[in-house]
């Protein structure tokens, strides 16, 4: 069955033979295969495909990704996720329930950019934006914080619930998914949380008979220590680490930070009214003080881009992280060093649950939610297609502090999608 709009256009013959059928440039079938076919083009290909007997699954047209076994998926994953969050009660999870409908601005700001862009969002007659939630980990993560439990001492907590995200037409994937997930938040020992964290979710696939699986694990962290051995002003950094952890937009952002100094910004009046066209005065003042701190940076040199760009990049065996950097030509400083010694101690605790699969290092994973900010992992099952990635977690220290916490505090979970899980679990 095709299940991609990628898929479709290379059995009806690929580009040239869809431009010369639809009657469109090579660039519209481009952008079909990333964003999906539009209804006229939908109808056309529709037919062709019904004629020529090519099986092609609903989404891929358009249509809600149902079937007739999808009640019974549903159904199954339901009860498969009240199984296992019994399973998390019995680990010491608190269980924590969460409203569907979530104010939309938590996700917008703290989400990345790709995600930001499958919410659905509206505005209630009130006048306040608000969303489905497209994760459960920013609704716990704001229920721990109004329970004032933040002053006292860590939580355990897990939950299970249905999350919402849009997708591109012919993306293959389901806009409603049943998450299961548990996070550790305000925890006192961050390398056995870490360790816990992955752990039981290893535990989970195990017990779901999940045994075919690629394991890939990042460290944003990595990331930012690089940027600290390059001498980088704390606003470049600032801006190397928002565009690398939003994913997609970080070549944009070091071509910016190649370019001469902007002119020196002129100095606010000390007689400046308090209120400036909506702003208050210190607003404007921090804007100031941040372009001034943009005109007197060095401009990025050509050599320091690329290494940075080559960071981001990075693939190889998990357990060869030191060779895999240098390979790309980077330089291993006293910042990076040390976060690449924390990385080795981690990797090593967790080599007993990657069993006899070897895991993979892989820059460019962990980055579609912008709040992570440390070690990261993903469990995909290839032949699932766009459906393969079936559990993901990693810590986001941040969040909690963005969310209202008065003071920083670490924060690690991971959540697992049951209907892909069951899906998986069936492949024999």
């Amino acid at each position: 069955m095709l299940t991609t709009s990628s898929e479709v256009i290379d059995a009806l013959g690929g580009t040239r033979a869809l431009t010369s059928l639809l009657g469109v440039g090579a660039s519209a079938i481009s952008n079909y295969r990333k964003n999906g076919f539009p209804a006229r083009a939908a109808l056309i290909l529709a037919r062709q495909c019904e004629q020529r007997g090519l099986a092609v699954a609903p989404a891929v047209f358009g249509v809600a990704l149902r079937d007739p076994d999808d009640k019974w998926r549903r159904q199954s994953a339901a009860g498969s996720s009240r199984d296992r969050l019994t399973t998390l009660i019995d680990a010491g999870y608190t269980p924590c329930d969460t409203p569907v409908l979530q104010p939309a601005d938590p996700f917008i700001d703290l989400l990345g950019e790709e995600m930001r862009r499958r919410l659905f969002s509206f505005t209630d007659p009130r006048g306040e934006s608000l969303c489905l939630r497209p994760d459960l980990t920013i609704p716990t993560a704001r229920a721990y914080l109004d329970t004032g439990a933040e002053a006292t001492s860590s939580q355990r907590l897990c939950y299970q619930g249905t999350a919402f995200r849009y997708q591109p037409r012919g993306a293959g994937k389901p806009e409603e998914f049943t998450q299961l997930g548990f996070e550790i938040l305000n925890g006192t020992q961050p390398l056995r949380d870490e360790i816990e964290v992955f752990g039981l979710t290893m535990d989970l696939l195990a017990d779901m008979g999940v045994t075919e699986f690629e394991v890939f694990v990042n460290d944003l962290a990595l990331f930012e220590a690089a940027l600290i051995d390059l001498n980088l002003t704390p606003r470049q950094i600032a801006r190397l680490n928002r565009a690398y952890a939003h994913g997609g937009s970080l070549e944009t952002t070091l071509a910016a930070l190649q370019k001469a100094p902007e002119s020196q910004p002129r100095s606010l009046p000390a007689d400046a009214p308090a209120v400036i066209i909506g702003r208050d005065r210190d607003e404007i003042l921090s804007r100031f003080e941040d372009k001034q701190a943009a005109a007197q940076a060095t401009p990025l040199s050509n050599d320091m881009a690329e290494t940075i760009l080559n960071l981001s990049k990075v693939s190889c065996a998990a357990m060869a992280l030191e060779q895999g950097l240098t390979r790309q030509g980077i330089k291993i400083g006293t910042a990076m060093a040390a976060q690449l010694a924390h990385y080795e101690t981690r990797l090593t605790a967790l080599q007993q649950k990657f069993g006899s699969r070897s895991a993979k290092f892989a820059a460019n994973r962990g980055r579609k939610l912008a709040y992570y900010t440390g070690f990261v992992f993903e469990i995909i099952v290839p032949s699932l297609g766009p459906r393969q990635a079936i559990a993901s977690g990693g810590r986001y220290d941040a969040l909690l502090s963005a969310l209202g916490a008065s003071t920083p505090m670490p924060a690690i979970g991971a959540a697992l999608a049951l209907e892909r899980v069951n899906e998986a679990g069936a492949i024999r």
